[in-house]
């Protein structure tokens, strides 16, 4: 039976994993790599390249490569290429395409289903467009998990001892700190706090922006407006500071980015680990305050803090190191990769949902045992509805375990109103309209009476996925209406979403069918030049027209990309040469 596989679907990099009977491993891509790049690339033939290949190919493909789509996720941001308009859920949906093929590949077998995770700070509209997208590449999404309860899932999944652990996770482009217990094989979340707009890609742009002023001053030329130098700075940023965190200094070479009156220039420069720091120190700093809030909500202090567990390759970043350790006095936890843990957590949370199998099962190496494991989520934002005077009504309040249910009962604020509108927020903010609008609930057919007698019962339901559903009942009626939340800004039709799904399945189509001719028309070359080699050493054999004639029906089938025909001609030639090769002995 196929696995059903852990995704971390990261701003930078993302990872596959699944669990067998040593426990989760890491499932390598099409190129044996453990990490695949977060990158979609669109070629001007109409070629969709996703990972490494997109990322190599940016340069020249200025404008129609895609970047850290993740820290769009939930919003209305469209990406245009080609007069074609793509949500975040359709470029996440590629990513996740390919990480897709790549399993199957690996295991030989169709995949269907997966975990994915996300941010804990993700909003509701985030978490659900994390969802849409892994339906539309074809995948049924069983569970949405914080990413930062993954990581504590892999590294708690062989500790005996209870213990108050700590989850620092900054990747490409989100920030998580999470406070997490662990007792007897329970997960409880008790504090999250982040921000979903920080991480590498911020300190990659500081890097870019000290380089581009750098060289302003030596040249008098401002590389800000040109996309293909931009591009270059990026790239050399990220591996320079990548570099930092093992030495002291990085040598950053891009020769020719520009050209002057005087012919090209190149920009050479030594970036120090302590130059790094100064350009980051705000930004590394900033993560000082997540982290006591989410202390505050857990009501403990640094002291009871057992581990600290760093997740995300910027957390590699010795400064990042120095700040947690500063920070809770302790030394952080660092026997466990920050890139692959959450994907490792993510299939662990497959096994509980649907074991592996009882063969696998009872040789599980480490001690392990999913039915006394349990994971108690926490929501870091308050749900509600607008009421008059713009006031926030909440119904689940911020750190609510999940999933859970809650109700309350509202009325109207007219004589004889026959419907009513709840519109509904996330966030802490008592004005209402000061947080996010999620959606609309609208009942009606509410019977006629003077304001204030009708009786509407709201209900929130918060899913395991951390999605919100929502219920308004007129108590006297039975009257009811049900939504599932989704963000007005990034809400997918279904006929949106179905489309999506085609567009996805004709993609891979045509990509099966490319790989097909590609091995078509290698195998067809390689037999003409089979036939070109037995006709120079054998000019004069009996066989000679038949392989001549052969010979250019191959080239022109070949030219004309005729696969059927090619298939038919080249098993043709493999029989004339057989035969050949019959005469000669």
């Amino acid at each position: 039976m196929a696995p059903i596989i852990g995704i971390d679907l990261g701003t930078t990099n993302s990872v596959v994993a699944v669990m067998d009977k040593t426990g989760p491993r890491i499932v390598p891509n099409s190129l044996g790599e453990r990490l695949t790049c977060s990158v979609v690339g669109f070629t001007k033939s109409g070629e969709i390249l996703v990972g490494k290949k997109a990322r190599r190919g940016a340069i020249m493909n200025i404008g129609r490569t895609v970047f850290s789509i993740k820290r769009h996720m939930g919003t209305n941001f469209r990406v245009r290429i080609d007069e074609k308009e793509y949500t975040p859920q359709e470029i996440s949906a590629m990513i996740l395409q390919k990480l897709k093929q790549d399993t199957e590949e690996y295991f030989g077998e169709e995949i269907s289903q997966a975990v994915i995770t996300c941010p804990a700070y993700f909003t509701d509209s985030q978490r659900q467009a994390t969802k849409d997208a892994g339906e539309i590449a074809g995948l049924t999404v069983r569970r949405i998990i914080d990413e930062p309860t993954a990581a504590a899932l892999a590294y708690g999944l062989d500790k005996e001892k209870d213990q108050t652990l700590l989850v620092y996770d900054l990747g490409g482009g989100t920030f998580d700190v999470s406070i997490i217990e662990i007792i007897s094989g329970v997960f409880r979340v008790m504090g999250i706090n982040g921000n979903t707009r920080l991480g590498g890609d911020d300190f990659d742009q500081r890097i870019v922006a000290h380089l581009v002023e750098k060289f302003k001053e030596e040249h008098g030329i401002d590389l800000a407006d040109d996309a293909i130098a931009m591009q270059r700075l990026k790239e050399v940023a990220e591996e320079s500071k990548i570099e930092l965190s093992e030495v002291n200094e990085s040598h950053i070479l891009c020769e020719a980015i520009t050209m002057s009156e005087k012919g090209p220039l190149t920009l050479e420069t030594t970036l120090t680990r302590s130059t790094l720091e100064k350009l980051i120190k705000d930004l590394v700093e900033s993560t000082r305050s997540p982290i006591d809030m989410a202390l505050q909500d857990a009501g403990i202090t640094t002291s009871q803090i057992d581990t600290v567990l760093l997740v995300g390759g910027s957390t590699r970043i010795p400064m990042v190191q120095r700040l947690v350790k500063e920070h809770l006095n302790i030394a952080p936890h660092r026997d466990i990769s920050p890139e692959e843990v959450v994907a490792m957590g993510a299939a662990i949370q497959t096994d509980v949902i649907a074991p592996i199998g009882a063969e696998l099962e009872d040789s599980l190496a480490a001690p392990y045992d999913k039915e006394k494991m349990v994971v108690i989520h926490m929501t870091p934002f308050s749900l509600g509805v607008g009421l008059e005077n713009d006031q926030l009504g909440a119904i689940i309040e911020r750190n609510s375990t999940y999933p859970t249910e809650a109700k309350d009962i509202f009325t109207t604020t007219r004589d004889f109103q026959e419907a009513i509108s709840f519109p509904i927020y996330e966030g802490e903010s008592p004005i209402a309209s000061e947080n996010t609008f999620l959606d609309l609930l609208r009942i009606e057919g509410i019977t006629p009476a003077p304001r204030g007698v009708p009786r509407i019962e709201v209900t929130f339901h918060l899913t395991p996925d951390r999605i919100l559903e929502a219920r308004a009942e007129d108590l006297a009626t039975g009257q009811e209406k049900k939504i599932t939340i989704q963000a007005t800004s990034a809400k997918l039709s279904d006929a949106e979403k179905q489309r999506m799904i085609t567009d996805a399945k004709n993609r891979v189509t045509a990509m099966l069918r490319s790989r097909v001719a590609d091995s078509i028309e290698h195998e067809a070359q390689e037999t003409i030049n089979r036939l070109d080699a037995v006709l120079r050493a054998q000019p004069d054999n009996a066989l000679s027209k038949e392989l001549k004639t052969n010979r250019e029906k191959m080239r022109k089938a070949l030219t004309d990309r005729r696969d059927e025909d090619l298939e038919d001609l080249t098993l043709e030639a493999m029989r004339l040469l057989a035969q050949v090769e019959a005469m000669s002995s």
